[in-house]
């Protein structure tokens, strides 16, 4: 009975005229604006904020505590990623590449793919650098202590979210004893979310659509940081994950590896498919895109409704 429709996919679109004979405008999910790219100063005071649970978590011992002895719980001068020297804040340049990705940690999402694709990319590198299976970490983590830079970066995956199956994949985690790759769960305010989108590196996006007409308000909210995303291919995803523009699409465990191989080999200044990647991110998540968006689409639908009412 309504006199205009509006929705979020093209996919919803069709099956709304197909099944429902309503004839619907697309206008596409954007960001709020806080979800924006974080400044360098911003990256440094949230790390310090997070220092504690980055650098020191309880009963830890992997790639990320191994090499940050030196760094205090509070300190506010140095961080995992970034160093305050006098006035200016500097990226260190053998910092691990950040991973994000927010789950609700229950059967929708399986968190699986991502912990098998981090231990095939640890494996991988080993094989990729020549390394022998049974070389000790610790003598890995003393030459990244002391600055030593590889062609693959150590990945620290920080997974947010309250969810059943947290405690479950949390002890599968543990269990994995990689050299090269840490994880980290918690839950952030709703102030520091979106400063960690904007500071990290790279997004995963584990979500399939039930229906598949939807988009993942994550993967939105992640490009409104400029923060490029590797998600998991269904149905309808390619009307935001734009392949080798915004991001890229994976189906397999082993994909999603050979693209964190592909995106993250010279991290951070040699890696030029992860700044393409991250300028397609920056270019989508922009306010002026929905602004256009707006006068094409939706802006002409209700004027057409309103004239069509007053006559």
């Amino acid at each position: 009975m309504a006199n205009g429709s509006l929705c979020v996919t093209r996919a919803m679109q069709h099956e709304l005229a197909q099944n429902w004979g309503i004839r619907a405008t697309v206008l596409y999910d954007q960001p709020p604006e806080f979800f924006c790219p974080t400044s360098l100063q911003e990256k440094h005071k949230l790390f310090c904020r997070l220092n504690r649970y980055l650098c020191h978590p309880l009963g830890v011992r992997d790639c990320v505590t191994a090499t940050t002895t030196g760094i205090g719980a509070d300190d506010q001068n140095e961080t995992l990623f970034t160093t305050l020297v006098d006035t200016d804040i500097l990226l260190k340049p053998n910092r691990p590449a950040l991973v994000v990705s927010s789950t609700s940690w229950t059967p929708d999402e399986d968190f699986g793919i991502l912990l098998e694709a981090a231990v095939m990319y640890d494996r991988r590198v080993a094989a990729l650098l020549d390394e022998n299976d049974s070389a000790d970490e610790g003598v890995l983590w003393k030459e990244i202590s002391g600055g030593k830079q590889y062609l693959y970066p150590r990945l620290l995956f920080i997974i947010t979210g309250k969810g059943p199956e947290k405690e479950k994949y949390e002890e599968k985690i543990k269990r994995l004893n990689l050299k090269r790759v840490a994880f980290r769960t918690m839950w952030l305010s709703a102030e520091e979310y979106p400063l960690l989108l904007g500071s990290a590196d790279l997004g995963v996006c584990l979500h399939t659509s039930s229906s598949g007409l939807d988009l993942p308000m994550k993967v939105v909210d992640m490009f409104g940081c400029g923060l490029p995303v590797c998600a998991v291919s269904y149905s309808c995803i390619d009307e935001l994950v734009k392949v080798e523009k915004n991001g890229l699409l994976f189906s397999s465990s082993s994909e999603l590896a050979d693209e964190l191989l592909m995106l993250f080999r010279g991290f951070p200044n040699e890696c030029d498919a992860l700044k393409s990647l991250k300028n397609g991110a920056l270019e989508t998540g922009s306010s002026a895109r929905w602004a256009t968006e707006w006068e094409e689409h939706a802006k002409p639908l209700i004027s057409e409704v309103i004239s069509r009412n007053l006559n």
